[in-house]
């Protein structure tokens, strides 16, 4: 694969020298945050026209990428306190995706109880649009190399062999191993596909959020067993298995609240009426 597209030299700072590249991870990255901020925009302005929908994306995107990172040195807290590893190193490094999805979420909820905008309709806004953004950026994994799977011998099996990306990310070279970031890709194509037919049908608020928190709970529990990459072990299951078993249960208890509230509501109630259909 491709981890470094155009590569610049390095920099020093710190005592730490850090890479000045153009990376294959950021340039998808770059693409999904974008399509993302579109797409928000564009259904976001069906529920709340006047919403600020651009900065409340860009601000859930920058506390997200806080969050990964400070995932990431929580999954190396031993090596940390050891001094295996320095922060830096740490900071350097790559970053959990369900620590900034927390950190995000828990922005994301905080900007639009602000701006007072209902947050289950709100949400559903987002988290249609989060599985398709999340798995393009899981393309930039596969090219760079990082969140690998563990070694098989399947047939569509993926063998690494640029130095870089052993050097960046710790990937095994010339091992064959589980394309994971093309399971996870699919999969959230897939749950991408279940979100979007449940918001063109209008549904009660909450409901796309609940159902990709719980889809992806469970997606993530099941591929990390065949992950290999780092991500702490506490106890029989990763950091991000524990993290993934509170989605499931967090997702679960939004649809039923929500399937509590639409059993409880008057005949004929619908969707706010400032929803439309997306186009």
């Amino acid at each position: 694969m491709h981890p470094v597209l155009i590569d610049f030299g390095t920099v020093r700072l710190f005592g730490q020298e850090f890479p000045l590249v153009i990376g294959s991870y950021g340039v998808m990255m770059a693409i999904s945050l974008l399509l993302g901020l579109w797409l928000v925009n564009r259904w976001g302005k069906q529920v709340y026209p006047e919403a600020p929908w651009t900065d409340i994306v860009m601000g859930t995107f920058i506390a997200g990428f806080i969050g990964a990172k400070l995932a990431n040195a929580v999954v190396f807290w031993r090596e940390l306190a050891t001094g295996q590893m320095s922060l830096i190193g740490v900071l350097r490094g790559g970053g959990v995706w369900l620590g900034g999805a927390l950190l995000g979420t828990a922005y994301c909820i905080a900007m639009l109880r602000r701006h007072r905008m209902e947050i289950g309709a709100s949400s559903d806004v987002f988290f249609t649009v989060v599985p398709l953004a999340h798995g393009l950026g899981r393309i930039g994994c596969l090219l760079g190399g990082c969140c690998y799977g563990s070694a098989c011998d399947l047939p569509w099996a993926i063998t690494y062999t640029d130095p870089l990306a052993a050097k960046y990310n710790g990937t095994p070279l010339n091992v064959p191993l589980h394309p994971t970031p093309v399971y996870e890709f699919l999969l959230e194509m897939a749950n991408f596909a279940v979100c979007y037919a449940l918001w063109r049908r209008r549904p009660r608020g909450g409901t796309v959020a609940g159902t990709w928190v719980l889809l992806y709970g469970v997606e993530r529990f099941f591929l990390e067993f065949l992950r290999s990459d780092p991500r702490g072990q506490y106890g029989p299951l990763t950091t991000s298995q524990w993290i993934s078993l509170a989605m499931v249960a967090a997702g679960t208890a939004l649809l039923l609240k929500v399937q509590r509230a639409a059993a409880g509501a008057p005949a004929g109630a619908s969707a706010p009426a400032a929803r439309r259909r997306p186009r």
